[in-house]
């Protein structure tokens, strides 16, 4: 099986798409929101707060293959980082926490969006399906690395150790509410804008012929 070979408009163009979700996902991780956060963090109460910084990754993923995914991840990892030290949240100083879980995220979704698009026939659906799944999977990758931050923060001796006040913690802060949040907005958003776009940046741009949108 021949490799197609690209042209240099082709990468060109890419490499253009690329940088432009990148440029997305750092306004939305580092630009303030004037409330002590980013605005890629959108207030539900005085203590919650509901993030979007992962859908342009799972939008540009979705569009464009598994590379930029990995790319795009990988940005949303190191915005986060970023973030950290300007908006002094601590649990995401490490990378562990902040990188390694957002370049697992971004491998997995143009495989996941790809197996749903197989077995679901309305391409929306199978669109808003993958969407909340990946946000519920990026939750639970985060979640147990910044166990391990909070043990480090907050001087415990042992994971075990942490673990009760860490679940109390992850309680008071709304996470059992805004994980399901952010999963529903993923899947609504982030599905209706790749609607919109396939025709003009997606992978493989001829539609699909047993999927209706």
């Amino acid at each position: 099986m021949e490799k197609k070979v690209r042209s240099n408009k082709e990468r060109t163009r890419e490499m253009t798409i690329l940088a432009m979700f990148i440029a997305i996902i750092a306004v939305l991780g580092l630009v303030p929101n004037g409330m002590g956060g980013a605005i890629g963090f959108i207030k539900i109460t005085s203590n919650m707060e509901a993030t979007i910084i992962h859908i342009p990754v799972l939008i540009g993923a979705a569009l464009l293959g598994r590379k930029i995914g990995i790319y795009l991840g990988l940005a949303f990892g190191v915005v986060s980082l970023i973030a950290a030290f300007i908006y002094s949240s601590p649990l995401f100083y490490y990378p562990w926490v902040s990188v390694l879980p957002r370049i697992i995220f971004g491998l997995l979704i143009y495989d996941v969006v790809k197996f749903f698009m197989r077995v679901i026939k309305s391409r929306y659906l199978a669109l808003a399906v993958s969407f909340f799944l990946l946000t519920v999977i990026h939750t639970l990758l985060v979640l147990p690395m910044l166990w391990t931050s909070f043990a480090m923060v907050f001087g415990f001796d042992s994971l075990g150790e942490a673990f009760i006040p860490y679940l109390t913690a992850l309680n008071a802060s709304g996470v059992p509410i805004t994980a399901p949040v952010e999963a529903v907005l993923a899947a609504v958003v982030g599905a209706t804008i790749v609607i919109r776009l396939i025709p003009l940046y997606g992978k493989d741009q001829q539609p699909d012929n047993n999927i209706e949108v």
